[in-house]
């Protein structure tokens, strides 16, 4: 179906009926000052046309073509002069009378063509037998590139010509109607930036081809028209800035940081050139090269992607490359050098809808994919939680084997140190057992863990006052998680054990995040303890070890009114 529809596209236009090229007989003067009138046109100098187009490119200048019609039948014949450039701002057609000259206009900015529903530009003209007429066409825009071919044509020939030439742009402009809402309804349903920032560069794409085919008679009404018709920075300037967007999205182009700095500098450009154009400053010109220019840029560095191995970029290159062979051929077309759209006149439309078509299907693609890592996600996520509900069990096991091997031979010494190696082992397995029920499985709530680990030190050592104050608003590295569980493990059974002769007391720990550092901080009010007592002992030791070798922090210690310890990582 879509291959139908593009060959269509491609190559209906071939078959249209011909017509009769005025210019090849007409004279030309191109007043680069504007400042002719019909009075003293006669004055300038005209020279014979030697080509079937004026190709002025984008210019203040304005174009005069010098012509005579005959009829040489024994019929009165009616036709119509038609001009088939749709954005020209004004054209005026003087016919030579007796007394002067009869004056009709047209352009985009006029009312008469607004209401005609007609997009080509024409004038109906009257030839009485054996008679012969005089023409001036006076043509000049602000708004696009002064171009056009001038043709004789029979007047069913032309409106049937301009039938099926609206029958075209509008099964074209449907096409990307309907890509537009299947992205949309994707976008809705995957919240991926890439396919929003695709909606968008359609949309503003395809509107800016509406206003540039003249479209947009059947869609805006009359008031918006002439504003439309300096739109087209906007058009190509947003067109700009969200098809960077999408592609800096659909490839992962932040990490390439020079590449990336290139697209915001060419991104800030088109905002500029939105936030200052105004009809007395309507630079269209260079905002169509900056245009071409950060396509070509993209298309550069998607090359490059795709040597680096991104399997998303070989669509990025063909896709761009077809879309920007178009552009290049439209611009060509207006600057007045040649193009294949004068062969094949729907030849731009076939790429953007090719380059549509592509980028649909390869962001269709891109979905699947998702999904496919997602089911592996989540297979991954059932796996890891069966895994840390094996190590607890077995570190519960690992516990348990020891007490029955000890049971007999246990004393009260030997049995307050294997109660601190219990609290080590189950340091380690509450983080397993909070894991089990987490869909994060690489954070781990500090307060939730910690709160844990106080319980269990708080049924060991039973007979005291101690109140523990805990104080935490942080996540913590799951890979970091178990030895800070360690460290105040050790700490606060030292506390428990040193701190308080009286058995009555206060241990206050608080965690925070400053920055990308996280501080824990474990105090107590007792009485202190002798540092020579356990400085070298095993448990100092493991904190100093575990503070520095596996957390990478450094821990200070405060022995003023208890003892305090400041340990960040």
């Amino acid at each position: 179906m879509i291959h139908k529809l593009i060959t269509t596209i491609l190559f209906l236009s071939t078959f249209l009926t011909a017509s009769t090229d005025i210019l090849k007989t007409s004279q030309v003067f191109i007043d680069e000052s504007s400042s002719y009138t019909i009075d003293n046109i006669h004055k300038a100098k005209f020279e014979k046309s030697n080509t079937s187009k004026i190709r002025l490119g984008y210019t203040d200048s304005t174009a005069w073509v010098k012509f005579k019609l005959s009829n040489n039948s024994t019929k009165t014949i009616n036709k119509v002069i038609v001009l088939d450039n749709q954005m020209l701002d004004h054209i005026t057609l003087f016919t030579k009378k007796q007394n002067g000259y009869l004056e009709d206009t047209t352009g985009i900015l006029n009312e008469k063509y607004i209401d005609s529903k007609i997009l080509s530009f024409d004038f109906s003209i009257n030839l009485k037998p054996n008679e012969s007429k005089e023409f001036y066409l006076k043509a000049s825009s602000l708004s696009c590139a002064v171009y056009f071919h001038l043709n004789l044509m029979d007047k069913d020939e032309f409106y049937q010509k301009d039938k099926t030439h609206q029958l075209i742009l509008a099964v074209f402009f449907g096409a990307i109607s309907v890509l537009i809402l299947y992205n949309l309804f994707i976008f809705f349903f995957t919240k991926d930036l890439a396919y929003l920032y695709y909606i968008l560069y359609l949309f503003f794409t395809g509107w800016n081809h509406i206003s540039y085919s003249g479209m947009g008679l059947y869609i805006v009404p009359k008031w918006f028209v002439e504003l439309d018709a300096f739109l087209a920075i906007l058009y190509l300037s947003c067109g700009t800035i969200f098809g960077l967007l999408f592609t800096r999205e659909f490839l992962g182009v932040k990490k390439y940081k020079k590449i990336d700095f290139g697209i915001k500098v060419l991104i800030t450009i088109s905002v500029l050139f939105i936030l200052f154009t105004s009809k007395e400053f309507y630079p269209l010109d260079i905002v169509v090269r900056i245009f071409l220019l950060s396509f070509i840029y993209l298309i550069s560095f998607s090359f490059y992607l795709l040597y680096k191995g991104e399997p998303n970029a070989k669509y990025i290159v063909v896709g761009w490359s077809v879309a920007i062979f178009g552009w290049i051929m439209l611009a060509t077309l207006q600057y007045g050098y040649f193009s294949l759209i004068e062969i094949y006149p729907y030849f731009y439309e076939f790429t953007i809808l090719f380059e549509a078509v592509l980028f649909s299907v390869a962001l269709a693609s891109k979905v699947n994919k998702t999904k496919e890592l997602e089911n592996s996600l989540d297979t991954s996520k059932v796996l890891s939680r069966e895994l840390h509900h094996r190590v607890k069990n077995n570190m519960q096991f690992i516990i348990s084997l020891y007490r029955l091997k000890l049971n007999d031979r246990i004393d009260t010494k030997v049995d307050e140190k294997l109660k601190e190696v219990e609290n080590s082992i189950k340091a380690m397995s509450n983080i397993h057992e909070i894991l089990y029920d987490r869909n994060d499985l690489l954070n781990i709530d500090a307060k939730e863990y910690f709160t844990t680990l106080i319980d269990e030190l708080k049924s060991t050592y039973k007979n005291n006052d101690i109140k523990i104050t805990l104080n935490s608003n942080a996540t913590i590295d799951i890979n970091k998680a178990i030895y800070c569980g360690l460290v105040l493990n050790e700490l606060v059974t030292n506390a428990f054990k040193y701190a308080f002769t009286d058995g009555v007391g206060n241990i206050d720990i608080n965690i925070v995040k400053q920055n990308d550092k996280t501080i824990l901080i474990i105090e107590d009010n007792g009485s202190g303890f002798d540092s020579s007592q356990d400085a070298s002992g095993f448990g100092i030791e493991l904190v100093n070890s575990l503070v520095e070798n596996e957390l990478d922090g450094k821990i200070d210690t405060i022995k003023l009114d208890g003892v305090k310890y400041i340990i960040e990582f």
